[in-house]
């Protein structure tokens, strides 16, 4: 009887440990990124609406002003002023499932942190024109979001080596964080169904750039490591100029 209750008692002891291990793992392992898209595959998103930015931004802003309560509240808004500004042209297209719809956006008391990667100037690219409008939404876009009290940093026509430092940067900020925001403005693309956000400096017309002059929105994502919630709004195109 006493070696089936030492052997119990190990047992147990074995289990706990495991589910400590767990938990922590757990604990160290930030949710996954809640992405918004502008606008659905294989189409493209206006660089400038009636308020003079890409309709996404100036949805964002609308919506934050309004100060959504919940994750939900903040999908439904976005995802409807999005269209209402672009005039039907863009449909928003939101995470599938959110872990918590309740979680309260608007909570002051919680530490929420944002990033906002724009490239407007595409002067050093061959055959890509540059985006006044993004160039606008790098002002008001991280306006809008320091109004809604999230501590945020910008990045403004930044090479693929000074982006992914940043994002490095942020990742480091948001681990201490309740909530990260990570916005991306300028040209996009997908392909091969991954999206990517073009550098500033695309060499040519050739996806062979995409891992040195571009990110994909995967690693992007990647930077959001807040405890409850990490959003990804992606505003640029989803077409593929590259396909053959």
């Amino acid at each position: 009887d006493e070696m089936i209750w030492r052997r119990s008692c190990l047992a147990i002891a074995a289990a706990a440990a495991l589910a400590g291990m767990s938990a922590a793992q757990t604990a160290l392992t930030p949710p996954k990124p809640l992405v918004y898209y502008a606008g659905q595959a294989a189409r493209l998103t206006s660089d400038r609406d009636a308020l003079g930015g890409n309709p996404f931004a100036s949805a964002l802003v609308a919506v934050l002003k309004e100060n959504p309560r919940t994750l939900a509240d903040f999908g439904a808004q976005l995802s409807a002023t999005n269209a209402r500004y672009s005039r039907g042209w863009q449909q928003a297209q939101l995470p599938r499932s959110l872990p918590d719809p309740k979680w309260r956006i608007d909570d002051t008391s919680k530490k929420r942190v944002a990033l906002v990667l724009i490239n407007a100037d595409y002067s050093k690219s061959n055959g890509v024109y540059s985006l006044p409008g993004a160039a606008f939404d790098a002002q008001r876009v991280p306006k809008a979001l320091i109004d809604a009290g999230f501590e945020t940093l910008v990045e403004l026509d930044k090479n693929g080596e000074a982006a992914r430092r940043a994002l490095a940067d942020f990742a480091k900020l948001s681990e201490a964080a309740d909530a990260s925001l990570i916005y991306v403005g300028g040209h996009g693309i997908q392909h091969r169904r991954v999206v990517y956000w073009m550098m500033g400096d695309y060499p040519e017309q050739d996806a062979k750039w995409l891992p040195t002059h571009a990110i994909s929105l995967d690693e992007i994502g990647l930077a959001g490591r807040a405890r409850d919630v990490n959003l990804v709004l992606y505003a640029s195109c989803r077409d593929d100029p590259f396909l053959k």
